[in-house]
């Protein structure tokens, strides 16, 4: 089409198609937004009831096995975490990606990449039902852990660059390692609590390690 990105996006789906063995029912949506806008995301996520419900769940688990303190407050340290971190997202509610307005362009085409992966998980399989499973962390961490173990390992094979260091004996090693010691030069990330920061890694990194032994 003619929206932002499009040479971008066409050159993503089709390996993206052929990496997955699925194609996309209809064409993805692809919009921009400006950081106040994707602020306003990350708040209206945390604060849904469902949101507070895991929120509340979670921090308080934590307190209880002394793994954070008791004065700090994981809503808003997540707000601040996601809005440092966020360059694209794809949002099942709307089935449109969007990417921030001004995202550095070395990370531009992995992250489109990684969020039209969701866009097309969810023509298949619904990604807002699995979401909305909240009566079992473990079942949902386990969930969010194939969505986005998928998107990343897709992401990485469809890398011109990544792509044959994963044909390499311990080159997914090293990536992985690259992607974790990435996140180290973020300073809200680096500064979190060991339980929030590995918490946040593992549907990446935990869930790529799974789909690329499956």
């Amino acid at each position: 089409g003619e929206g932002p990105y499009a040479d971008l996006v066409a050159t993503a789906i089709p390996k993206i198609e052929q990496q997955l063995g699925l194609t996309f029912k209809t064409p993805p949506k692809l919009e921009t937004r400006s950081k106040e806008e994707v602020r306003a995301f990350v708040m209206k996520q945390l604060s849904s009831e469902r949101g507070k419900q895991q929120i509340e769940g979670q921090q308080a688990a934590y307190r209880v096995l002394g793994l954070m303190p008791d004065t700090l407050d994981l809503g808003a340290l997540l707000q601040r975490l996601l809005e440092e971190q966020i360059i694209g997202y794809y949002d099942p509610a709307t089935k449109v990606l969007y990417v921030v307005d001004g995202a550095p362009k070395a990370l531009l085409t992995q992250t489109v990449t990684h969020e039209l992966v969701h866009a097309l998980q969810d023509q298949y399989v619904k990604i807002d039902s699995i979401q909305a499973q909240t009566d079992d962390a473990d079942r949902q961490g386990a969930a969010q852990a194939i969505l986005e173990g998928q998107a990343v390992w897709t992401q990485m094979l469809a890398d011109p660059n990544a792509g044959p260091m994963l044909k390499m004996p311990g080159g997914w090693d090293r990536i992985r390692d690259m992607i974790r010691d990435g996140q180290s030069g973020m300073p809200i990330f680096a500064s979190a609590p060991r339980v929030v920061r590995e918490g946040l890694l593992f549907p990446y990194l935990g869930g790529a390690d799974f789909v690329r032994r499956f």
